[in-house]
């Protein structure tokens, strides 16, 4: 392998881990362990910083303490990180994150989710993964 290749496999774990701590795991701290300081959130309903990631992902777990997340997709290009995964919050969404890494940790994260549809509710029979 080659360094490109373990600094990519380096930034799925980092993502993987992050992911599954902060919505199967309930670990707050151990998620905002994986965050930089600054961490730049494009979420406009989630402040910037670890304080802010805390913040929002606390919350967000006393409104759903059920939520799950699991994993369909990875993609990386470069120091990015791209997520398509499902998430169950008393319903289901499909949502794709993007990671910016920095030094090996998270510096940057964008989102955009959209609900799946109950069975026969699609007006077409291809699958949201």
């Amino acid at each position: 392998t080659t360094d490109a290749d373990d600094t990519r496999q380096n930034n799925i774990i980092i993502v993987t881990r992050f992911l599954d701590r902060a919505f199967n795991k309930n670990d707050t701290d151990g998620a905002a362990a994986l965050v930089t300081d600054r961490y730049i959130h494009h979420n406009p309903f989630v402040a910037d910083g670890r304080e802010g990631f805390i913040e929002g992902i606390t919350g967000f777990h006393k409104a759903f303490p059920d939520i799950s997340w699991k994993l369909k997709h990875v993609y990386v290009d470069g120091d990015h990180v791209i997520t398509h995964s499902q998430y169950e919050e008393g319903v289901s969404y499909a949502t794709v994150d993007i990671f910016r890494i920095k030094d090996g940790k998270i510096d940057e994260h964008w989102d955009v989710k959209q609900q799946i549809p109950a069975p026969g509710e699609s007006v077409n029979n291809n699958t949201m993964f």
